[in-house]
């Protein structure tokens, strides 16, 4: 986009809203975050505009509301999460309103779109009570589209959904309980709807991943037994949904694979916490071939590599425990290769510096051990260089 139509867009008052939403779309599309978010500022500012002029009417605010969302979808994607909270908000109050004052499917629907922004932008704000809050007025409008005789399988997954957000804020708070209670009824309403859907990938990848937090929740209270039954489990759900995916003709969604490989990675963790190294590293090689397969497939995406690298530390330090240091050494080699890669794309984040500390120091310790006193140094001094920049510690 020229200079001409970013100073356009950001000048709201000299176009039409449907040319900034072209302008906008056309920003996404060239991955223009600055020239986006001006659009979308413009076309706020413009939507405000008609609200409070004396033609006004319940059409203009839905549009007000509409475009408070888009704007605050684009500041959250451009780490301003504070900002986007208060369009999520003000966008909440406006349809609110508007359910209040004409219950219909589609006020209710866009009340629920905002209630599951504003509660996710208050959850990553740390206000977790207030994101229980509205995960709360979520989980009363699902009951009450059911109730009313909205289309049950469309109602039942927005209640599963919302139910598994109730059950990460519940965990956060450490209310584990409430946690798995969450997460239970989530997963059983989620197997109700086999009997609608059948066995289609996008809900086996959904159920597979329930059964998971409900292990998690099971693990954390001590039934470690009960929480292993749910990973087989959670494993034996991905491997149908990935085997519905790969006889569909079409590109295989890389989320369906995916939650083959942490289910597979689970069950190693519990197989190892347990002594069973040789089953963890059964699992872990399972995971690992299907995590190459992935990154063959998709490319070097960073949530591909970030798996890549999970799976190799995993394997390595598996066969590192059965005495086999020289497999061990090269598996935590190629992580750190992996962690490297992913930092050229994604750059120097956080999370990324903390992941590439952690494969430095496993490169570090294992070349100490197999006598590479030079090497481990190397390794060791580069770890501590990003440990004190005070980012990755």
């Amino acid at each position: 986009m020229d200079d001409h139509a970013g100073r356009v867009a950001a000048a709201g008052q000299q176009l039409t809203p449907q040319n900034l939403e072209r302008l906008a779309k056309l920003a996404r599309e060239r991955g223009e975050p600055d020239t986006l978010l001006a659009a979308l500022e413009a076309l706020v500012s413009l939507s405000r505009e008609r609200v409070a002029s004396a033609t006004s009417g319940v059409a203009d605010l839905g549009h007000l509301a509409a475009a408070l969302i888009e704007y605050g979808d684009a500041l959250l994607d451009n780490d301003q999460a504070p900002l986007a909270q208060e369009n999520y908000e003000e966008a909440l109050r406006i349809n609110r309103h508007l359910a209040t004052a004409d219950r219909t499917p589609e006020s209710e629907r866009r009340l629920g779109v905002s209630l599951e922004r504003a509660g996710a932008a208050r959850a990553a704000l740390g206000d977790l009570v207030g994101a229980l809050d509205i995960q709360t007025e979520c989980l009363a409008l699902a009951h009450r589209l059911l109730a009313d005789g909205a289309s049950a399988p469309t109602a039942r997954q927005r209640l599963a959904n919302t139910l598994e957000r109730i059950g990460d804020l519940r965990q956060q708070q450490g209310d584990t309980k409430a946690a798995l209670d969450a997460y239970s009824e989530a997963l059983e309403v989620r197997r109700g709807l086999l009997t609608v859907y059948g066995e289609v990938a996008p809900l086996l990848r959904d159920i597979s991943r329930g059964l998971l937090d409900v292990g998690d929740m099971l693990r954390l209270r001590g039934d470690t037994p009960g929480a292993l039954a749910r990973y087989n489990e959670g494993v034996a759900t991905a491997r149908r949904g990935l085997a519905a995916a790969s006889s569909g003709g079409t590109d295989i969604d890389p989320t369906v694979p995916r939650a083959l490989f942490h289910s597979l990675s689970l069950v190693g963790n519990m197989r190892y916490d347990q002594g069973d190294v040789v089953g963890a590293l059964e699992s872990y090689d399972e995971s690992l071939k299907l995590v190459r397969w992935l990154r063959t497939e998709y490319g070097e995406h960073p949530t591909v590599l970030r798996d890549l690298s999970v799976g190799l530390d995993k394997v390595a330090g598996a066969k590192e425990a059965l005495g086999d240091l020289a497999a061990a050494t090269d598996g935590f080699e190629e992580a750190l290769a992996v962690e490297r890669r992913r930092r050229e794309i994604v750059g120097g984040r956080p999370e990324v510096l903390r992941d590439l500390v952690w494969a430095l120091e496993q490169v570090a310790r294992v070349r100490a051990s197999g006598g590479d006193a030079a090497g481990a140094q190397a390794a060791g001094r580069e770890a501590l260089a990003l440990r004190d920049t005070g980012v990755a510690g």
